[in-house]
């Protein structure tokens, strides 16, 4: 029996074939960082076509292997309405002094947003940008540094404070110009380390 008839009806998968999917790659930033009043989100608060920085602002990539990092959200019922909460796990190469304030500035009280790459490198092949934390941010609640011989990483863990729930889910990340547009912005947008002197 051939690999395409191991599946019924019109679903089929060829010989070999092996989903994969998650989230491949990972930025971080201040909320106090955004400017809201030229950033635009659409589909009933579900998605952000246009997202600005303040001046000189950036994002910080969190720069580990594929498939290092986690997130989940969960739907909460409050005395108020309905909230999601957000928890999200960054890993984080450790580069240096820069790196080391920022997550300390997390410590001492940082909102942060992430922005996640998702892929689906199966039959589809989709490829999507999120946004989670948009609205209250997320703070640190777990920073743990783990160090070998090759380098370290910073296993940090975020989540929506109590009594700040979001609105939505994590928000679709999609600039006018589509996924290309958006990779451009990320990259525009994306904090470079200074090269050293010599």
């Amino acid at each position: 029996m051939s690999c395409e008839k191991k599946l019924a009806g019109n679903f089929s998968r060829p010989c070999g074939y092996k989903p994969k999917q998650g989230i491949v790659a990972k930025w971080y930033g201040n909320i106090e960082d955004i400017d809201r009043a030229a950033t635009t989100i659409t589909n009933k608060g579900t998605k952000v076509t246009v997202f600005t920085l303040k001046a000189g602002a950036k994002i910080y990539p969190a720069d580990t292997f594929e498939n290092a990092h986690g997130y989940e959200h969960s739907l909460t019922i409050g005395d108020f309405g309905n909230g999601y909460i957000h928890t999200d796990m960054i890993n984080v190469a450790y580069r240096g002094e820069d790196e080391r304030q920022r997550i300390q500035e997390m410590v001492e009280g940082a909102k942060l947003f992430t922005i996640m790459k998702n892929v689906d490198t199966g039959v589809a092949g989709e490829l999507t940008f999120e946004i989670a934390g948009f609205e209250s941010g997320m703070r640190i609640t777990e920073d743990v540094l783990s160090k070998k011989a090759d380098g370290g990483v910073a296993k940090l863990k975020l989540a929506t404070r109590e009594g700040e729930e979001e609105a939505t889910a994590e928000k679709l990340f999609l600039m006018a110009g589509g996924v290309s547009a958006t990779e451009t912005w990320i990259e525009a947008n994306s904090y470079v380390p200074p090269v050293p002197a010599s």
